[in-house]
């Protein structure tokens, strides 16, 4: 956790340029209006005469006067996409993974995005929901033995993934600096801050599983595993836009993003076909990066509608808590602890700015 706190302090640092950078030089016209405080929260109407983008030779830039809000509707299907964990022997013996579990997450989700704009900064919030119940994919359950000091698979068993829940919370803040930078008009670039919450439940069932050591394969009947992981990921990073006007009411919008920050992890899954009341809690932490790309097409200032596609990659280890009432089993160890996500995301959305 030390090390956690130490990256989340240089992050909101390395902020601080941007905040005196801004206080030096403000935008000389159409500027945020920061003593008004009712006027940054909900806007200000009716709107002013929006900046043509055609800023004279020599002239400083003005940046662009956007809507004071935005409302996104969007779909999202993830494909190829996972959450996992594995984790080492206790006791840290060579066996290394000893048991690795691989749980699908190719699901649709339905976002929900509401921003406020302004020539400066901007401010959003996402909320997005599972709505699939198969996540069109086998769980996989790898387990290993050591004989020696090699490691061998001595289990296999893939199983059906139901997605029970499936929730995400998403918030960030971005700064325009493209008029610092003498960027042309039709481009922009804004360093952003960014919080994500992620949490997947998923129940794996009825399934088969490979016992390599007997040579035999028996059936999984019935629930196998209830697995829930959340994701907690504080991130910065840098989003730009660049826009080619095509007539007076249509223009093309080709967008990017790339992130970096720590991520913090905390996952619990049931073995409910074990032996006693098996329970393993994980706690992690890492970093993850995201990358986004897309094109969008806004109609009359007003309309967007666009595609895209993102990746998120989180990398974390730490530590389990494996927990077997029954059994009188209460043990912590690290050897091999880590969790991880892969999700790649395709999207297309339709945007009302007001």
């Amino acid at each position: 956790m030390y090390k956690f706190f130490v990256v989340v302090c240089a992050l909101m640092l390395s902020f601080l340029p941007t905040v005196l950078l801004a206080a030096e030089n403000p935008v000389d016209s159409k500027k945020t209006t920061w003593g008004d405080i009712m006027t940054d929260i909900f806007g200000k109407y009716p709107l002013p005469a929006s900046a043509d983008g055609n800023n004279a030779a020599g002239q400083k830039r003005t940046l662009d006067i956007p809507k004071n809000w935005e409302f996104d509707l969007g779909v999202e299907r993830f494909i190829i996409s996972n959450t996992s964990y594995e984790i080492g022997e206790e006791g840290g013996s060579f066996t290394r993974p000893l048991s690795r579990l691989i749980f699908p997450v190719n699901v649709w989700w339905m976002n929900f995005d509401l921003r406020r704009t302004s020539p400066r900064w901007s401010v959003g919030a996402r909320a997005a929901f599972a709505l699939n119940r198969n996540s069109n994919g086998w769980m996989e359950d790898l387990d290993w033995g050591t004989e020696g000091s090699a490691s061998h698979m001595t289990n296999y068993s893939r199983n059906y993934c139901d997605v029970r829940g499936g929730i995400l919370f998403r918030g960030d803040a971005d700064v325009n600096v493209s008029d610092w930078l003498r960027l042309p008009s039709n481009w922009e670039v804004r360093p952003l801050f960014k919080f994500q919450y992620q949490r997947f439940t998923l129940m794996t069932h009825d399934g088969v599983q490979d016992n390599y050591d007997s040579g035999t394969t028996v059936p999984l009947d019935g629930n196998c595993i209830s697995f829930t992981q959340d994701w907690y990921l504080y991130m910065i990073g840098l989003r730009g836009t660049y826009k080619h006007d095509i007539n007076k009411n249509l223009t093309i919008k080709i967008r990017g993003e790339a992130d970096w920050g720590p991520a913090l992890g905390y996952n619990k899954d049931h073995h409910e076909q074990r032996s006693g009341n098996l329970w393993g809690y994980i706690n992690s932490y890492g970093d993850a990066i995201y990358f986004l790309t897309g094109v969008d097409m806004i109609v009359s200032k007003t309309i967007t509608m666009g595609v895209g596609i993102n990746y998120l990659n989180i990398r974390t280890s730490g530590r389990i808590h494996d927990v077997n009432e029954d059994e009188d089993r209460d043990l912590w160890w690290s050897n091999g602890v880590k969790s991880s996500s892969d999700q790649l995301g395709l999207t297309a959305h339709i945007a009302y700015a007001f």
